[in-house]
């Protein structure tokens, strides 16, 4: 954990003081002064050595068909922030507005704190007061660091399960928790798939901003999740599924939909993103951008490089089939259009503004945070086979997957890892600096994340072409789970954590597989 000058708390009398009373999550319950005004919790994010970003949103009935939560009207709300749980000590505090053009959510951005130390915060709002969050300042930027822990998560469809991995995540207090796509789904599983449902939404597919600002908020009354971001800050980012599945840039997966009308839904989408996480302030542009990367430092450990691998992409390749813009399984031969140089997956201008943060890289460990496998995958069971690629990761965009190898190489920033998710699975895997050639150098090491609850792609058909694949280390999409991380100067240790069951609110935990990368050395190993 963080080392910090103030006294910790123990895990027991810190998640005593965290924990959410039932009446928050009940929808709209009767309190003193009227219906409870934040069954949606608190959350932190984005830390900096002198703050963070303190989020919440009030509402009292959460689901309310315009996407406003049951409120009509702007409402003052008072912050406060402490050095102690029982804000006996208050560092700063400040009014604020919660808005109903923001859906009353409230990002204020904390500064002139102490740094690499904790904070407790709490909301003020009509005589009613938010459960108490805990945040964390970083490390000043030249500052030594002992140990850094991690909760990496992705995934996570409320029909398919309970989320008891959040709450897991949180038992191991985390100083801070990456979320690397897809909190929330847009689409609900059809009657055809009735039987797989564990818990339903009862919402219609979103496709518009109270769609979208619904489905976040539903996930936010879930206890678990709620406790997760009470207990740490978190740097979010998103994948398809905050706007649709399988989208790239500006195109839609749907065939014959305009990019001009994609923008209106992809815009709702990325307004409902920022209104439910705690992120600092950015805003929707004329061209309907809404830039969210971004580079965390802390101290001299590590280097976060939070990653968007969707807004700016280049169309899927080869999308003006019978599959439109939804990935696909691919040969060269069939779709040339992948090999096409002029593609880019992050877009032009963020690839110039990593590769000058890598060029420019001061910390002991380097993080890129973002959504997709990097790695690739051969999908022929040999090396005689054809190979054939699916296009929705960076197999799609060799081109730029190229470029961020070869900027790895010649700028040799200090232990790069790449942390992802997506794909439904723990992978292991080593970037290689030609992934058409598993004997080239190792510039990275990868760990990819499983879901939190979604149902994960075939074990054994893609074990099947493992043994093309060599730079592949590891496997396994039959679990659900996440990652618990811990960084320290010598050495980053991965645990994949697993639970028994989706189906279960109470699921246990346990660690599958554990692996070890050591400073200067590009590659994890078993532990």
């Amino acid at each position: 954990m963080m080392a910090c000058s103030a006294p910790r708390l123990d895990r027991r009398a810190l998640l005593t003081g965290l924990v959410v009373a039932p009446a928050v999550l009940s929808f709209g319950r009767a309190q003193a002064g009227g219906a409870y005004l934040f069954p949606l919790g608190v959350a932190s994010g984005d830390p900096a050595p002198d703050g963070f970003v303190i989020w919440t949103r009030l509402a009292a009935d959460p689901l309310a068909a315009d996407g406003l939560g049951g409120l009509s009207g702007d409402v003052p709300v008072r912050w406060e922030v402490a050095v102690d749980d029982q804000f006996r000590r208050i560092v700063a505090a400040g009014n604020v507005t919660a808005s109903t053009d923001a859906a009353h959510s409230v990002h204020v951005e904390v500064a002139g704190l102490a740094p690499h130390r904790p904070y407790w915060y709490r909301f003020t709002a009509q005589g009613q007061q938010s459960p108490t969050g805990r945040a964390l300042t970083t490390p000043a930027p030249n500052a030594s660091a002992d140990r850094l822990r991690l909760a990496v998560a992705s995934c996570s469809h409320w029909e398919r399960g309970y989320f008891s991995a959040y709450g897991h995540m949180a038992d191991e207090q985390p100083d801070l928790t990456l979320f690397l796509g897809d909190y929330i789904y847009e689409y609900s599983l059809g009657p055809d798939r009735a039987d797989q449902v564990v818990r339903p939404y009862n919402l219609e597919e979103a496709t518009t901003l109270a769609g979208y600002r619904n489905r976040y908020a539903l996930h936010r009354t879930d206890a678990n999740l709620q406790r997760l971001h009470a207990v740490a800050p978190c740097l979010a980012v998103w994948d398809d599924h905050e706007v649709q599945d399988d989208y790239s840039g500006v195109w839609s997966k749907i065939r014959g939909v305009a990019p001009t009308d994609f923008l209106q839904r992809r815009a709702a989408g990325y307004q409902a993103f920022y209104e439910a996480m705690p992120i600092r302030r950015t805003r929707l542009s004329a061209a309907l951008q809404m830039p969210i990367y971004r580079r965390v430092r802390y101290g001299r450990l590590a280097e976060f490089f939070m990653l968007d691998g969707r807004q700016y992409r280049s169309k899927q390749p080869c999308s003006a089939g019978e599959n439109g813009g939804k990935g696909q399984i691919v040969t060269d031969a069939a779709c040339t259009d992948r090999l096409d140089p002029s593609r880019t997956f992050l877009g032009f201008e963020q690839e110039r503004w990593l590769y000058d943060g890598l060029a420019r890289a001061e910390a002991r460990w380097n993080i890129l945070g973002q959504n997709l496998v990097m790695a690739g995958l051969r999908l022929a069971r040999s090396p005689a086979e054809e190979n054939r690629y699916w296009t929705d990761t960076w197999d799609g965009f060799p081109a730029a997957r190229d470029r961020l190898t070869s900027a790895l190489s010649e700028l040799k920033p200090s232990n790069p890892v790449v942390l992802s998710g997506d794909y439904h699975s723990f992978w292991t895997n080593d970037v290689k600096l030609d992934s058409r050639d598993p004997s080239s150098a190792t510039v990275a090491t990868e760990f990819v994340g499983t879901s939190i609850t979604s149902t994960g792609p075939s074990y054994d058909g893609l074990m099947a072409v493992m043994p093309n694949n060599p730079q592949v280390k590891f496997f396994d999409s039959r679990p659900r789970g996440y990652m618990s991380i811990d960084v320290r100067p010598d050495r980053m240790d991965t645990r994949y954590q697993v639970i028994s069951d989706v189906r279960d609110p109470n699921a246990s935990v346990s660690t599958l597989k554990s692996w070890t990368v050591e400073s200067g050395r590009p590659g994890a190993v078993a532990a």
